[in-house]
């Protein structure tokens, strides 16, 4: 049964990503039969996948082709309606399509939701999510904060509109995943590397005699998004040996 729920998944992958015409997703927001093409690409593919076991696989693709027409209507609704961030509706809108595909699977085999909760380490999961609401959430918050006394310098934040807005939080959130990865698996001299390669990136900024004040910031920016990534991801490790 689980060949089923892999098939659930490359099906929906190809449709969403392989063979969904940019056209298509431009068109889609005021012509609606360019959503109805997108989802009957979904359900050519789903057929392909299910065509030796239609039978039995049927009400599967039937709910999926129905729960797909109903998040991407909603998804649509909601861009021509309000304004919103397009990376956070499109992370919304794809957790959507997996939820659907998990549910009917899980609905139809409910002996293997059984044995994945027993398998789960509540307590490992838990740590592992406190980890990532610290890197994603809490330490931006933090660097925020420490740097908010040079917030009022006219020189350092003319230097900072110079740069894509929000563009530091994002690459500092990236960074420390990175580095929790590397910690994870043991690939400590990647934090090294992952160091090298920003500072190489950073070199016209640290080397110009010009932007002191915006060389200190990134500099001190930096080490201490590495420093509270490092804390943080060596944090977890030691705390999944005691669990």
């Amino acid at each position: 049964m689980l060949t089923s729920l892999l098939k659930m998944f490359i099906a929906h992958l190809i449709g969403d990503f392989v063979l969904q015409p940019k056209s298509w997703v431009q068109k889609r927001n005021t012509q609606i039969q360019y959503l109805f093409y997108h989802v009957g690409m979904h359900g050519a593919l789903l057929l392909l996948f299910f065509i030796n076991d239609l039978a039995n696989n049927w009400q599967n693709i039937v709910f999926l082709l129905a729960s797909h027409l109903a998040i991407d209507s909603i998804k649509i609704g909601v861009e021509n309606r309000w304004k919103v961030n397009p990376i956070r509706l499109f992370i919304i809108d794809q957790l959507l399509h997996i939820a659907s595909i998990v549910a009917i699977y899980f609905y139809w085999t409910p002996s293997a939701w059984t044995e994945l909760m027993e398998l789960v380490n509540w307590n490992k999961l838990l740590l592992l999510l406190i980890t990532i609401i610290l890197i994603v959430f809490a330490i931006p918050i933090v660097i925020r904060v420490f740097f908010s006394k040079w917030q009022k310098e006219a020189d350092f934040n003319s230097k900072r509109s110079e740069t894509l807005f929000d563009a530091g939080t994002v690459i500092g959130v990236m960074e420390r995943l990175m580095i929790l990865g590397f910690v994870l698996l043991g690939l400590n001299e990647g934090i090294g590397f992952l160091l090298a390669a920003k500072s190489i990136f950073r070199f016209g900024d640290l080397t110009n005699a010009r932007d002191t004040k915006f060389t200190e910031y990134v500099m001190i920016g930096t080490l201490l998004s590495f420093g509270l990534g490092m804390l943080v991801a060596f944090g977890l490790k030691y705390g999944l040996t005691l669990v």
